[in-house]
């Protein structure tokens, strides 16, 4: 019998750690995942999972966990300890604001905040999004965090405003990258959002 994730494990059960080059590749699958599923019409032009590409690899992954600027947080569950439900990367201020002009000087960046689809609608997001401005705000002494989200998901913009992001007027250039063109809509950008991380 199939039981639903969320019977028996709270966001509450969740534990953090930070990735190591052993977690590149699930964590690659479970991002890449998470953002292939996003329904057609926001990003994609298709639903065949064939014709979406890959969000992230092992590579780009192992680039992020061994970069000492980067701390790349994974959440597990008591029921599923060798697999990670949630994940995101957090990196420390720009040291030369001038390469990065979307990023306010000063503030952390947050990145592919995810969860593994079967586990959405458990807070699990919420969760890790928490423990993510923690970290940043108790480990690396840093009091704002940024984000930037496909411009075409008004939803997800609505869920980080609901968790005290704001807009800071800043954009930047959706990244197509070779293949992106074929497969995803015209006209995306990325919009940044951006919150002060109060003391605890």
């Amino acid at each position: 019998m199939t039981t639903n994730p969320s019977n028996s494990n709270g966001p509450s059960q969740l534990t953090y750690l930070l990735a190591t080059i052993d977690d590149a590749e699930s964590l690659a699958s479970l991002i890449s995942l998470a953002f292939r599923s996003e329904p057609t019409g926001q990003t994609w032009l298709f639903d065949s999972q064939e014709q979406r590409i890959e969000v992230a690899t092992p590579e780009l992954v192992s680039q992020m966990i061994a970069d000492p600027n980067v701390s790349m947080l994974i959440g597990h569950l008591p029921s599923t300890p060798q697999e990670p439900v949630t994940t995101c990367y957090l990196r420390r201020p720009a040291p030369d604001p001038a390469l990065e002009p979307h990023r306010t000087p000063g503030a952390a960046w947050l990145g592919f905040l995810c969860v593994v689809p079967a586990y959405h609608g458990n807070g699990y997001g919420k969760a890790q999004l928490d423990y993510a401005e923690q970290h940043v705000r108790d480990e690396w002494k840093v009091d704002a965090l940024e984000i930037d989200y496909v411009g075409s998901r008004l939803q997800l913009a609505g869920w980080y405003e609901r968790c005290g992001y704001v807009a800071t007027g800043k954009k930047r250039p959706f990244p197509y990258g070779e293949k992106g063109r074929q497969i995803l809509a015209e006209g995306l950008e990325m919009l940044v959002l951006r919150k002060r991380l109060e003391a605890s």
